[in-house]
C-alpha cells in the first residue's frame, strides 16, 4: 500500500499537480495500490457523508479512476479517524488549530498515525515519480546533509521507527515551529533508534535495516532551485534533464513555493517535460 493525504479539507478533488503526483506513482509501480485519503472534519460533512459541493478538478479523479485500477480514492471521518489512537486527545484538545502551520501540522501528524495503522508508503502531493519506488522499503529520505525530509517514508507495519515517531508527535508538539513535528520529529526518532546523532552515520547497519536515503533519491532539486523546473530551455534539447540520474526515483517539486508558477502546455519547461514523460492521462 502507499498512501497520500488531502488534508485541506476543500472537498473530494485534486488540482492538476496533486493528480499527476498520484498518476506517477501508479504509472510506473502497477502492481502498488495507491490509496488518496480525502481526510474531511464535522464542518465538512453533510449528512449525506461528503461536501457535495461540484468542482472543475474532480474530472481528474474520474479520468484517473478509469485508467489506472491500482487508484483507490477515500474518504475519511477525521473524527472516526483518530478515534482510539495516540492522537485522539492531542486532535481534540490541544490548541493546534490555533497555530499558524495548523494545516501543515495536522498532515504531519496524520501520515505518521496512516502508516502506524497500516504501514507501507507515504508519499508527499507534489512529488512527481519516473521510475519504481517499490524498490525501497523501511526509509526516510534525507533533504540536505545535516537533516531528513517527511515527504517520503517507508514503514513495515507495526516497525519501531513509528512507533516511536506516533508516540513523539503529541507529547513534543509545538504549534509554533514550522519542522519540529515533521522532518526534526524524524531526527529526534532516528536518532534514538539508530543510537547515532550524526545523519552521515545513519544507515542500514547501524540503524538495524532501516534506511536513509540519500537526497537524490527524492530531493534531488535543493527548495533554493525550485524556479529551476519553470524555466525554458533551448528547443533543439529534447532529451531528458541532464540532473535527472538513475538514482532520483521522484522529483520533489516544493509546491508550497512553487504553487503559483505557471507550466505551459508544449513548452521546454523542465516541470512540463516530468509531467509530460510520466503522467500520460494528466
Amino acid at each position: 500500500n502507499a498512501f497520500f493525504l488531502e488534508t485541506s479539507g476543500n472537498g473530494k478533488f485534486l488540482n492538476i499537480r496533486q493528480a499527476c503526483a498520484v498518476e506517477s506513482l501508479a504509472f510506473h509501480n502497477p502492481n502498488l495500490t495507491v490509496n488518496v485519503l480525502f481526510m474531511m472534519d464535522n464542518t465538512a460533512i453533510h449528512s449525506n457523508g461528503i461536501n457535495s459541493k461540484v468542482l472543475p478538478a474532480e474530472t481528474n479523479i474520474e479520468k484517473l479512476r478509469e485508467k489506472y485500477t491500482n487508484i483507490e480514492f477515500i474518504t475519511l471521518n477525521l473524527d472516526d479517524y483518530v478515534a482510539g489512537t495516540l492522537l485522539e486527545k492531542w486532535y481534540h484538545c490541544n490548541d493546534w488549530r490555533r497555530g499558524p502551520y495548523h494545516v501543515a501540522h495536522l498532515s504531519d501528524g496524520l501520515r505518521l498515525l496512516t502508516l502506524h495503522k497500516y504501514g507501507g508508503y507515504y508519499f508527499d502531493l507534489d512529488i512527481i515519480f519516473v521510475r519504481r519506488v517499490t524498490y525501497y522499503h523501511n526509509f526516510v529520505s534525507a533533504e540536505a546533509s545535516n537533516g531528513l525530509c517527511n515527504n517520503a517514508i517507508h514503514v513495515d507495519y507495526g516497525h519501531p521507527v513509528i512507533q516511536l515517531a506516533v508516540r513523539d508527535f503529541p507529547l513534543h508538539y509545538r504549534k509554533e515551529a514550522w519542522t519540529h513535528n515533521g522532518p526534526d520529529l524524524l531526527m529526534r526518532v532516528m536518532k534514538t533508534f539508530c543510537g547515532e546523532e550524526n545523519l552521515s552515520k545513519m544507515y542500514y547497519i547501524t540503524c538495524r535495516g532501516f534506511n536513509v536515503l540519500p537526497m537524490l533519491t527524492f530531493n534531488s532539486l535543493h527548495y533554493s532551485r525550485w524556479k529551476d523546473l519553470f524555466s525554458q530551455r533551448p528547443t533543439n534539447e529534447t532529451r531528458a534533464p541532464s540532473w535527472i540520474s538513475k538514482e532520483i526515483v521522484g522529483v520533489h517539486i516544493w509546491n508550497k513555493l512553487s504553487y503559483n508558477e505557471t507550466a505551459y502546455k508544449n513548452s521546454t519547461q523542465e516541470y512540463v517535460r516530468l509531467v509530460r514523460d510520466n503522467c500520460p492521462v494528466t
